[in-house]
């Protein structure tokens, strides 16, 4: 007999699917690389949109055109680690730090607000709840 929640149809991500192995031995040394000349969780800050365009263009021209598959600098950390390290770090720059993003061209109006905005927002609307069980 099967359980009846494996029959729902649910729209929930499919974390099973992810190739883990793969993602923790090309991410884990960018990641760390980070921690050791920086430190931990630095990345949640945000970086530019430029900075990381120039770092994956350098990795993607090191593996590719050069056939270097280890950076020199940190032997543990492939370069399409780095590749995929500055992808996922682009996209969560792009979605929390809408500031950072200088990439060319006519800037839209985005309607994520910056992370300060969010954390007034927040701040207001605590200080509402906080008022109303005075």
């Amino acid at each position: 007999m099967v359980a009846p929640k494996n029959n729902l149809k649910e729209n929930k991500p499919k974390m099973s699917e992810l190739p883990l192995d793969v993602l923790a031995k090309m991410l884990c040394p960018a990641y760390a690389e980070g921690t050791d000349k920086y430190y931990r969780n630095s990345w949640r800050e945000g970086f530019k949109t430029s900075d990381l365009m120039d770092a994956l263009l350098r990795h993607l021209d090191k593996f590719y055109y050069q056939r270097e598959d280890y950076d020199p600098e940190c032997p543990k950390k492939h370069h399409l680690g780095a590749v995929m390290f500055c992808l996922i770090a682009m996209y969560h720059s792009w979605e929390n730090y809408p500031e950072l993003d200088d990439r060319p061209g006519e800037k839209k109006k985005k309607k994520i607000k910056s992370r300060l905005a969010r954390m007034l927002s927040l701040t207001k609307y605590s200080l509402k709840k906080l008022t109303l069980w005075k």
